[in-house]
């Protein structure tokens, strides 16, 4: 068995489940979600419900953790939490040693922000995450939409990155420099480009963002629909992201074998953390 403790928003929970997924499925062992965190948790709610997403959920026992023996390899990052070796994340590096781990019942705690966890099983992934909760009118519109145009998808995060002191010291946020750089990267490669803009605060990408191409400002959606942003970044042609794990995810799951996603070369605002992993290598940092 594969169990996985999940926490943070939507992106988070998306890496957290395919991680895990990825180890379950390369173990040929069942797959376990523990969700139990989000009963007293203020800032998100589960989401993985909305995806086509089929496992059993942990059933959370005693939190007594102690040390288990290990290889040097290993690093002591694995305790025995009664039935089940615990493995945490030491940092936000790749760790090739995760799959290595020959030890039964493993429990992973972290946020695995790489795709060289799961990029062996991308199709399977591609699968688990298409939506299976029934869609707005307005996002089935805009689909049409996005079909048919060179479309690509913006996303702007603030939220707590601007309102929370500690997590915009961490994250920071991506400046409208960013954004008018990125879109000037496409318009050299991308003919008439029609822009799609995503944020969690979309007065502020109205009042602020000023594109001369076509632009759609998707502001029906809220964070009890927030699966349908990805759902419609994921069907854009081409990406351009924040420093977000939501909109990775957008840009992840978009099947366009010619897409273009342009990233962030800054994914923190501080050197404490290290993100080399975290962008795939054929995405564009600027």
């Amino acid at each position: 068995m594969v169990a996985v403790e999940l926490i943070g928003g939507l992106g988070n929970q998306m890496f957290q489940y395919a991680t895990a997924r990825a180890l379950a499925l390369f173990r040929n062992e069942e797959l376990s979600l523990d969700n139990h965190l989000f009963t007293n948790y203020m800032l998100h709610e589960y989401g993985l419900h909305h995806f086509n997403i089929h496992c059993s959920f942990f059933e959370k026992e005693n939190t007594a953790f102690e040390p288990l023996t290990t290889t040097e390899k290993a690093k002591a990052f694995l305790y025995q939490k009664k039935i089940y070796n615990t493995y945490v994340e030491k940092d936000l590096r790749y760790d090739e040693a995760l799959f290595e781990f020959s030890h039964k019942n493993i429990f992973l705690k972290g946020y695995f922000q790489s795709e060289k966890y799961f990029i062996t099983f991308r199709d399977q992934l591609r699968k688990d995450f298409e939506i299976t909760s029934p869609l707005k009118k307005e996002t089935i519109d805009f689909l049409q939409i996005i079909k048919t145009e060179n479309s690509v998808s913006l996303h702007i995060r603030r939220g707590d990155y601007v309102s929370n002191p500690e997590a915009n010291a961490v994250h920071g946020t991506c400046d409208l420099k960013y954004y008018h750089r990125a879109i000037e990267a496409i318009k050299k490669i991308v003919e008439n480009p029609v822009f799609f803009i995503f944020s969690d605060d979309i007065d502020w990408a109205k009042a602020n963002l000023k594109i001369n191409n076509t632009t759609y400002f998707v502001d029906f959606n809220d964070a009890s629909t927030n699966y349908e942003d990805i759902k419609l970044m994921s069907a854009c042609k081409h990406n351009i992201i924040a420093n977000s794990s939501f909109s990775w995810w957008g840009a992840w799951l978009n099947d366009n074998d010619n897409k273009i996603v342009i990233a962030p070369n800054k994914w923190f605002n501080t050197d404490d953390h290290n993100s080399k992993d975290i962008i795939p290598e054929s995405w564009r940092q600027i």
